[in-house]
């Protein structure tokens, strides 16, 4: 069993100050118990956040970690050799000063409106070299050569967030870009559209592209570990109470699930994991062996969780 938890340490000032009145007894048990075995860096800057890396071991260059390859290969007609991306219908905002992007998730499309909004796009990406699969209503599938070593940010990098800073700069994503400004002339005036309006509904005026390149040769499997990702939303508000409510939540379920676990297989070779992503840092404890002085010890000189946090 292995937990990842992103936003375990937010960069928000309020939320930041929060930290020291968290009372998390189950990830204090955990962070006495089990021993650091290894850590990620990063910076607010990269493509690709950390908790992505930590799935994928960090085997994938910054902003290519093919996400879309590997659910390509889950499906029939997946090529091996082939290069893919994550297609996500979006609804961005225009602000007086910036772009913003309504978290797709609340665009709640039906699978009829997805796919006619991709019948009517497909033409496009075609003249571009790059075929659209549908997975589902949220996600589609790009297939094509120009997106092999095309680096993209990942959608958690602009989920109900702004996208100035995460828009496809290269010359090799020229493309991208001028696929979206036709996408929003296309979409402005799409049937689909006229009725999501006329219901109260978000019009889909353009698309996200994301988790880009292909799957190397014996390529290692994606990590298997759940990610909880309960504290994301408030964590990217910078909403205190919130962030901690969401924080004690995580303690009193999955947390004490996995000390239960922990306490009924207290030798190693269980798997017991867990790892805490902050913005620049994302660090990991096992279960391993240990000796009876150094479980003792472990008791007195373990740091809080509060202090801990504050080092991701």
């Amino acid at each position: 069993m292995h937990l990842v938890i992103p936003f375990a340490a937010p960069a928000g000032p309020q939320c930041h100050a929060a930290l020291e009145r968290l009372a998390l007894p189950h990830l204090r048990t955990l962070l006495r118990t089990l021993r650091p075995s290894g850590a990620l860096l990063g910076t607010e800057e990269d493509l690709s956040p950390l908790p992505e890396r930590v799935l994928t071991e960090d085997a994938y260059a910054d902003g290519l970690i093919a996400w879309a390859a590997v659910r390509a290969a889950a499906l029939p007609p997946f090529k091996p050799a082939a290069a893919y991306g994550l297609v996500s219908p979006c609804h961005l905002v225009v602000h007086a000063d910036h772009i913003s992007m309504q978290d797709p998730a609340t665009l709640d499309l039906s699978d009829a409106e997805s796919q006619a909004l991709m019948r009517a796009m497909q033409p496009y990406f075609l003249e571009d070299g790059l075929t659209l699969h549908w997975l589902e209503a949220s996600t589609w599938l790009a297939e094509g050569e120009a997106l092999r070593a095309l680096p993209t940010a990942s959608l958690e990098r602009v989920r109900g967030q702004p996208v100035d800073r995460w828009m496809p700069r290269q010359h090799a994503a020229k493309l991208v870009r001028r696929l979206q400004n036709e996408m929003q002339m296309l979409l402005y005036t799409h049937p689909i559209n006229d009725a999501r309006v006329a219901r109260g509904a978000p019009m889909v005026n353009s698309f996200w592209l994301s988790g880009t390149g292909d799957l190397p040769p014996h390529s290692a499997p994606v990590l298997q570990a759940t990610v909880l990702s309960e504290l994301t939303a408030p964590a990217l508000r910078d909403d205190p109470p919130g962030w901690a409510q969401a924080w004690q939540a995580l303690d009193a379920g999955p947390l004490a699930k996995l000390v239960a676990a922990l306490k009924s297989s207290p030798t190693p070779g269980a798997s017991i994991a867990l790892t805490l992503c902050g913005n620049q840092r994302a660090q990991t404890w096992r279960q391993q062996p240990r000796s009876l002085w150094r479980q003792f010890s472990a008791v007195f000189d373990a740091a809080s969780p509060a202090t801990i946090l504050k080092t991701l």
